[in-house]
């Protein structure tokens, strides 16, 4: 039963994926500055560098998916920009962390304002009751991530 379960949610998931990325991962190619020439993985990381306040890149490179190398080009590119320094661990020598700089942060509260609004025009297609059942299975899903996840 148990096993039943897991593929129908794995069907599931994938099938969520698919259509969160076609109706809302556009939102962060539609999102960008002329001041910055970002890609949307490095949007990407400026709002989770930005939520974690500092993060160490192999958390980073896990939470987006990029190998070491990729992941290192694309922090100096950050880096270039104006937008991340790196700094040594105090409580580790060994490891470093990523924080955004106080541009970082100013870019950071711009493309998040800028996501919301394209996030906002997608879901106001939606009647009420339907964004409040999105919300809640949304609040649901995080809940259950977060306990995969070991963070609750």
């Amino acid at each position: 039963m148990k096993e039943e379960r897991i593929r129908e949610t794995v069907k599931l998931q994938f099938e969520m994926i698919h259509l969160f990325h076609k109706n809302f991962a556009k939102a962060f190619h539609k999102t960008g500055s002329d001041s910055y020439s970002l890609n949307k993985n490095q949007n990407k990381a400026i709002m989770i560098i930005g939520e974690a306040g500092e993060i160490m890149p192999t958390t980073l490179g896990k939470c987006l998916d990029l190998q070491k190398g990729s992941l290192t080009s694309m922090i100096d590119a950050l880096e270039r920009e104006g937008l991340v320094y790196r700094r040594g661990d105090p409580g580790d020598r060994r490891k470093i962390l990523v924080s955004l700089t106080e541009e970082g942060k100013n870019y950071r509260d711009w493309i998040k304002e800028k996501l919301e609004e394209n996030c906002s025009e997608v879901l106001s297609r939606l009647v009420e009751e339907d964004v409040a059942a999105y919300q809640e299975s949304l609040k649901t899903m995080l809940d259950t991530l977060k306990k995969l996840d070991g963070s609750t």
